[in-house]
C-alpha cells in the first residue's frame, strides 16, 4: 500500500502559478532481461524496482511557467533528461541546478524546471 501512495505522488507534478498548463505523466518499471532494458506500465511498486517517469506538457505559447514536483518518499533519483532541471534537498526552500543529468545528487526532495509551450522530462529512480 505504501508504494501505491508513492506512485500516486509521482503523478503530482504541477506548474506553479498557472492553471492553463497541462502536465501528463506516466510511470514505468524498468526491467533488464537477456535482450536488454525494457519498461512496463506499473500500478504497484516494490522495493528494489527501477522506475522511469515521463512527464509531458502543453502550455500557452506566450507564457513562462515553472513546474515543481515533489519526489515521493522512498525514491532515490538517479538521472533526469531536462537540461535546465533544478533540485531541492530541503523541501523546496533552496534550489541548485543539476550539473550532470546522468547523475542526480542523492537526497532530492523536489524537482523544478521551466515549462515552455510543449515539452517532456523523464527521470529514473530506485525504489527503497
Amino acid at each position: 500500500m505504501r508504494w501505491t501512495i508513492a506512485l500516486a505522488a509521482l503523478l503530482g507534478a504541477t506548474p506553479s502559478g498557472a492553471q492553463s498548463v497541462e502536465i501528463e505523466s506516466a510511470v514505468y518499471r524498468e526491467r533488464l532481461d537477456e535482450t536488454g532494458a525494457r519498461i512496463e506500465q506499473v500500478t504497484r511498486l516494490e522495493p528494489g524496482d527501477r522506475v522511469v517517469t515521463i512527464l509531458t506538457w502543453q502550455a500557452p505559447r506566450r507564457g513562462r511557467y515553472t513546474a515543481i514536483s515533489p519526489v515521493p518518499a522512498g525514491l532515490v533519483l538517479e538521472s533526469a533528461s531536462h537540461p535546465a532541471l533544478e533540485i531541492s534537498t530541503d523541501g523546496g526552500r533552496s534550489w541548485r541546478r543539476v550539473e550532470d543529468p546522468d547523475s542526480v545528487p542523492r537526497g532530492a526532495t523536489h524537482l523544478r524546471w521551466p515549462v515552455g509551450s510543449a515539452g517532456r522530462l523523464s527521470y529514473r529512480a530506485l525504489v527503497r
